[in-house]
């Protein structure tokens, strides 16, 4: 894959964190050439982000007070992803002077939807549902705030915001939820945006892991981009979601690290 694939990966992503802070008042956004800030007003960092670091040498010390200061001024948690585009090549240098740490890295992955299976026995008891009422929100919401102990409520409180935006029938982030005997049991996302399928927020609840429903929900998200007319399919993979994704076609093709205050 190519120089463009990583543009595509890149720009999916800081679409796909920003296309609801955008949309909704009291959230931030501030886009510029150089530099992503993204801020959902909730006091998380799931939400509230800086990304697509595009900095020159001569300025970068500059633009990144800068952007420190907004989350210091509203007193706000944030992380600032790093990708494989990020400048200058000593930004990562540039951060930890500042305090800022890498707190997790993610592999970059993707593949040629012409290669993924055209169809998936799903596991038994398993049905797969694109999110469209407000009732299987609140599934797919439960499922991502259960990632953390206890569940994160603020998870709940920014998918509640966004309810109308994520329900409109032409919004380009497409969820799904997994219902295991009609238990929602998984969720996934596929974000249309720069030309690329992305898959994003895939996640199995503790009791159901390890029965390949991780495996059918990327399978379904990546499917319905091929359906779209998508040619490629983009995600970034935490250690345990990546052997999954190798297994569906998806080449390791870089790495993006989350540094943090």
């Amino acid at each position: 894959m190519t120089q463009q694939t990583l543009e595509a990966m890149d720009a999916n992503l800081a679409a796909h964190v920003s296309y609801v802070q955008r949309r909704l008042p009291g959230m931030f956004v501030d886009d510029r050439a150089d530099l992503l800030i993204v801020d959902s007003g909730l006091a998380t960092d799931t939400f509230n982000k800086i990304l697509r670091t595009r900095l020159e040498p001569g300025t970068a010390d500059q633009r990144i007070e800068e952007a420190l200061a907004h989350f210091r001024g509203a007193q706000r948690p944030f992380s600032w992803w790093l990708g494989p585009l990020a400048t200058p090549e000593d930004i990562g240098a540039r951060l930890k002077q500042r305090g800022l740490r890498p707190a997790e890295t993610e592999l970059g992955m993707a593949a040629q939807l012409d290669h993924l299976p055209r169809a998936l026995e799903l596991p038994q008891g398993l049905e797969i549902h694109p999110v469209s009422t407000r009732e299987q929100l609140e599934n797919f919401c439960e499922i991502q705030a259960a990632n953390w102990d206890p569940p994160d409520r603020l998870v709940h409180a920014f998918f509640a915001r966004a309810a109308d935006i994520l329900l409109e029938p032409e919004c380009p982030m497409r969820l799904y939820v997994g219902y295991h005997d009609g238990t929602p049991a998984a969720a996934s996302e596929l974000f249309l945006g720069a030309g690329a399928a992305g898959i994003h927020m895939v996640s199995t609840r503790r009791e159901f892991q390890r029965r390949g429903i991780g495996f059918a929900m990327t399978w379904h998200a990546a499917a319905e981009g091929a359906r779209l007319g998508m040619k490629t399919a983009v995600l970034q993979a935490s250690d345990q979601g990546a052997p999954v994704y190798a297994r569906l076609g998806f080449e390791a093709m870089c790495h993006y690290t989350e540094y943090q205050p």
